[in-house]
């Protein structure tokens, strides 16, 4: 399952300190997030929750790194890497920011640089060893790279996991597919 998310993040401050994050769909009442906006925090138990193998969050707001936790996985050189991965169950998210930072736009890209890139590295740029498999990891390398530069380093994407699963999202790439 992949779910994308473009549109604004807000943040609030906890009493105690630190803050909470929030998506805010569009008809959020700004007034009362609690009860109008998407916790970030959610996104965990949503991932948690769903009997789906494989879940890949790309979110696309201001304030996103807010909602990733640690990462970890299996090392590329692990020996038949792609069946292992594919195997075990992930739960990844990729986001177009750190939890500080505003994600940046230009007419001229008609995206912000988050999914202008995400665009990109889809059609086969994110596809580092040529194998026609574009795991969540190699994308969020790519974003993270590319994304950081077009922002002039005012954004750079960050990633996480929910859970123990050493598993990855993947996506088939050949040039016979239209993106």
């Amino acid at each position: 399952m992949l779910i994308f998310f473009a549109g604004h993040g807000e943040t609030i401050d906890l009493p105690e300190g630190g803050e909470m994050g929030y998506l805010l769909p569009y008809d959020t009442d700004s007034e009362d997030l609690y009860f109008s906006a998407i916790p970030m925090s959610e996104l965990g138990d949503l991932a948690t929750m769903s009997k789906c193998k494989h879940v890949l969050y790309l979110l696309d707001s201001c304030y996103g790194g807010l909602a990733t936790t640690g990462s970890r996985g299996l090392d590329i050189k692990t020996k038949n890497y792609i069946d292992k991965i594919s195997k075990d169950k992930s739960r990844q998210i990729i986001t177009a920011g750190g939890r500080g930072e505003q994600v940046i736009e230009k007419a001229e890209w008609g995206h912000s640089a988050f999914t202008m890139n995400l665009l990109r590295g889809l059609k086969g740029r994110a596809d580092f060893d040529s194998d026609n498999v574009i795991t969540a990891n190699e994308l969020y390398l790519f974003l993270q790279r590319t994304v950081t530069e077009d922002s002039g380093n005012a954004q750079s994407p960050t990633r996480g996991r929910y859970g123990s699963y050493d598993g990855e999202f993947i996506f088939i790439y050949s040039d016979n597919v239209t993106i």
